[in-house]
């Protein structure tokens, strides 16, 4: 028994001797120290985009309040003056800018539409497209309800009940455009039977650390029967037992996956992303699961070689497959049968 531990420090050792698994370990919980304590990369100044109203127009001013109030990837406000908004590009203050000229409303009824927006701009072509497009569905939302009011005014249908046909459809803009739809599509099930397992699943805005430490741990799993292999070559098994021999397959997947699994649950702790005794149970499960998976790979793989190229292709088919940045099998159904191979996917379901 004591030959047996002291075998398994050995291994443990061995692996620890190897500079590039030990950058990685350590550099995954340091990353997300400076990560979670750097504000700078936590929280950036949202870009600024000024607006200016030269008089007190009613679809200027709704315009105003959409953009103000909304949100939006870029922050808008309301500047004292088109000199202090032009000031403030110049300074570097706000990226750009918009002038609303007099009597917007009358303009647009009447159909000229020249010159009645100034755009003030410094720096970025880019920045101004994206506000272009912004700035312009504020203002039809605010003018929509006016072109049904003016076309309803021009039929002589809705004459006799033009008060009521303009309430009505003033009524009908404002319930759409306070609710949170923009569209809806009814269902109807033809066949009798409903499938419910494709799922669009909402990732915008969250780095999916959990997903890319879950994936590290299993090829760290994979890495560790390269590793054997290594040492199988360089005559290191040759003074030791048959039964050190056939262990060393899943002894050396075993160490490699528990020492990244443990950097894992560092880093998510770090990150503040750890949910206690669940979290580090699932874990033990997955370590042991992957050494059985990385066992049965090494029965067919008799080299480091072919190992060394099987892992990029397990590593991007985890990438692609596994909700981790998209869910692909909402666009390809069929891969979710590819997807059940794949040991990480059961630990992000």
């Amino acid at each position: 028994m004591k030959r047996l531990l002291y075998w398994l420090y050995l291994l443990v050792k061995r692996q620890l001797k190897n500079p590039v698994i030990v950058v990685v370990l350590i550099a995954m919980p340091v990353a997300a120290l400076i990560i979670m304590h750097t504000a700078s990369l936590k929280d950036t100044e949202p870009v600024r985009v000024g607006i200016v109203l030269e008089d007190d127009d009613k679809i200027a001013i709704m315009t105003r309040d959409y953009l103000v109030n909304g949100n939006y990837s870029v922050q808008f406000y309301e500047a004292e003056s088109q000199e202090k908004l032009e000031q403030d590009i110049m300074n570097k203050y706000t990226e750009c800018g918009y002038v609303v000229g007099t009597g917007l409303k009358d303009k647009l009824d009447s159909g000229s539409y020249r010159d009645i927006i100034e755009l003030i701009i410094c720096r970025s072509d880019f920045v101004s497209s994206m506000t272009d497009e912004i700035f312009f569905s504020a203002m039809f939302k605010a003018y929509s309800p006016e072109v049904a009011v003016n076309y309803v005014d021009s039929v002589d249908i809705f004459k006799k009940h033009s008060e009521k046909a303009e309430e009505e459809i003033r009524k009908g803009y404002e319930e759409y455009i306070s609710g949170d739809d923009t569209f809806r599509i009814d269902f109807k099930v033809l066949d009798g039977v409903q499938d419910n397992g494709t799922q669009l699943e909402d990732k915008t805005g969250d780095f999916p650390l959990r997903a890319l430490l879950i994936i590290l741990v299993y090829i760290g799993g994979l890495f560790g029967i390269v590793e054997y292999y290594l040492d199988k070559n360089s005559g290191t098994f040759i003074t030791l037992p048959r039964m050190y021999r056939v262990a060393g397959k899943p002894l050396y997947a075993f160490i490699s996956c528990v020492l990244f699994a443990v950097s894992a649950m560092l880093t998510l702790a770090v990150a503040g992303q750890l949910n206690g005794a669940a979290d580090i149970l699932h874990m033990v499960v997955y370590v042991i699961a992957v050494t059985l998976f990385a066992w049965l790979v090494a029965i067919p793989v008799r080299s480091a070689n072919a190992m060394i190229s099987i892992i990029p292709v397990l590593l991007i088919a985890c990438l692609i497959l596994c909700p981790v940045f998209i869910n692909i099998t909402a666009y390809v159904p069929f891969a979710k049968y590819i997807r059940a191979l794949l040991l990480p996917w059961y630990m992000l379901k």
